[in-house]
């Protein structure tokens, strides 16, 4: 007789009621035994940054094993004819498993709870994450969607841009204010508008955006309060910047680092007058940023080994939930008929052959019998799904299989997009 004395424990997964201060403090009490804390920050204002609107404890035998949680935030995703449209997506967040309880199965049904109540509870046909750590989500569907490098611009970097942009941003008016919640709706505000200019946009809730600019002191360490650096032109924003200056002296000589949470803006010419102003701020040394690769301030360098910093880094990483729901809210660039093979191991509904077409920019795509002109997996459209990859290369690199010649190239092509996505803010 075969003993299952040490069978996995089946793990169970609830939703944590927002109400409940008690599982709240379960929550934090979790994230702050999985992941480093310092605990200085004072437990009430911890409590206030618990993502309590949706958050997920997974427990084995009833003991606590795994937290899980999403923000509620809008996307960028490119719409026909260029530009880009906002939809509501889930932020997944505070993902984390109790030492004690690694790969027991744990991770898998937290992030399976998260798909299914953001596809079926939401409405929603798009998960995305910031990832801590890369070899974790690729197994479960998601794929990295934009990229951005860690840019590193010297005191009094020179941005080579050309004349009619440099027009524009001589127009600009900036001001310097210390961040406060009281901005935060104007913030809200510019960062919607901000993201129909392109796609990769992560735009918190109003009152995320209200929250994140509430000052910490104890939390920031030797940084300055944050501050918001607004541009403006006829009377309206045109950008913003979030950053704040940690001072330092090196060999008697000031050396301090600027750093820069979120940069955002309408126009080049915005773009332009809000970074030369970062890039010269008194007793400042370096200014650090993420920037997608075809982001303006790395094309008005001489060349990419210009931009400095660490390289390149994994930015938002996207996970299709629901594929017919997704392919109608996304924009086509061109006229297409393609019949797709899709693989999903989780969310199996979206498992199938799928007859794919657009016309006049927009998508729709059906379940049919026909043979397929291309096979791949769910992760692969995450990849691909606001241009910063293609399906050529996927295909190159053997992920990607094409039956009809010719097939792969006309996907591409009605995914393509003016530019790649931006790098977005963390959430």
């Amino acid at each position: 007789m075969t003993s299952d004395a040490h069978a996995p424990s089946p793990v169970a997964v609830r939703r944590v009621d927002p109400d409940n201060a008690a599982e709240l403090d379960a929550v934090l009490d979790m994230d702050q035994l999985v992941w480093a804390d310092d605990l200085r920050t004072p437990r009430s204002q911890a409590l206030a940054d618990t993502p309590g609107r949706a958050a997920w404890i997974a427990s084995i035998d009833g003991e606590d094993a795994g937290i899980a949680a999403s923000w509620d935030v809008e996307l960028s995703i490119p719409a026909g004819g260029g530009g880009a449209s906002l939809r509501p997506v889930e932020g997944l967040t505070w993902v984390g498993v109790h030492p004690d309880h690694r790969r027991r199965g744990v991770l898998t049904a937290l992030i399976r709870e998260h798909l299914r109540w953001t596809r079926d509870e939401q409405g929603r046909s798009i998960s995305v994450l910031k990832a801590s750590e890369p070899g974790i989500y690729g197994r479960f569907g998601y794929g990295v969607t934009s990229s951005t490098v860690m840019s590193s611009f010297g005191r009094g970097t020179t941005f080579d841009a050309p004349p009619a942009v440099r027009q524009v941003a001589d127009t600009t008016t900036l001001r310097t204010t210390t961040a406060g919640p009281e901005q935060g709706r104007r913030w809200h505000q510019l960062a919607r508008t901000c993201a129909r200019t392109g796609a990769g946009h992560i735009v918190r809730s109003l009152p995320d955006c209200e929250r994140l600019l509430v000052d910490h002191p104890e939390s920031r360490g030797p940084r300055e309060p944050a501050r918001l650096l607004w541009a403006t032109r006829d009377g309206h924003d045109v950008g913003a910047a979030h950053f704040h200056r940690t001072p330092t002296w090196t060999h008697g000589k000031p050396d301090g680092t600027v750093g820069v949470f979120f940069l955002i803006s309408t126009d080049a010419g915005a773009r332009l007058a809000i970074a030369e102003r970062l890039v010269d701020i008194d007793l400042m040394g370096t200014t650090e940023y993420w920037v997608a690769p075809d982001d303006a301030l790395a094309l008005w360098l001489p060349s990419p080994r210009s931009v400095g910093g660490s390289g390149m880094a994994d930015n938002l990483w996207l996970r299709l939930v629901d594929l017919p729901v997704a392919v109608t809210e996304r924009g086509h660039a061109a006229d297409l008929d393609v019949v797709v093979e899709v693989r999903d191991r989780i969310l199996t509904d979206n498992t199938g052959t799928w007859r794919w077409s657009a016309t006049g920019g927009v998508g729709t795509c059906v379940d049919t019998a026909e043979g397929a002109d291309i096979t791949l997996d769910i992760g692969d459209l995450g990849a691909v799904w606001l241009g910063g990859q293609t399906l050529g290369a996927r295909a190159a690199a053997g992920f990607v299989t094409e039956h009809r010649p010719g097939a792969v190239a006309e996907l591409d092509a009605a995914l393509r997009t003016p530019v790649g996505p931006v790098g977005t803010i963390d959430f």
